[in-house]
């Protein structure tokens, strides 16, 4: 294939923001594969509230859920509330204002069963 000078019609910018010329060749990017997600339990890790999270028992994981607290302890157990994520991010779009200290309808469960998402820092952020 020959080179040929790039005209100013033929060049646009794609998703990543990257000028290119779109009547030139096919280029590929690997990215590879997102870091890994890993596990803790919101027992071993401070200031839990509004961390991602999912919790297992007999049926399977669940996941899509927000910490809607730090972890308590009530009875002689320890305990955290939980909501789901759509909730949580109605919660947190309502102006400072109004908005209540912690998000309403959230569900206390037992600590021992959730699990909160840890992701590797992102590099140069």
């Amino acid at each position: 294939m020959t080179e040929r000078p790039s005209r100013w019609e033929d060049l646009a910018f794609d998703e990543n923001g990257r000028l290119v010329d779109v009547n030139g060749p096919v280029e590929f990017v690997e990215f590879g594969p997102p870091p890994p997600i890993t596990w803790a339990n919101v027992t071993d890790v401070p200031n839990v509230f509004g961390r991602r999270a999912a919790t297992r028992n007999s049926n399977g994981p669940t996941f899509d859920l927000r910490i809607a607290s730090e972890v308590f302890q009530d009875a002689g157990g320890w305990y955290v509330h939980l909501i789901g994520e759509d909730q949580w991010w109605d919660w947190l779009n309502q102006p400072a204002a109004r908005r209540s200290e912690r998000p309403g309808k959230a569900v206390c469960w037992p600590a021992r069963y959730v699990w909160l998402e840890e992701r590797p820092a992102r590099q140069g952020h």
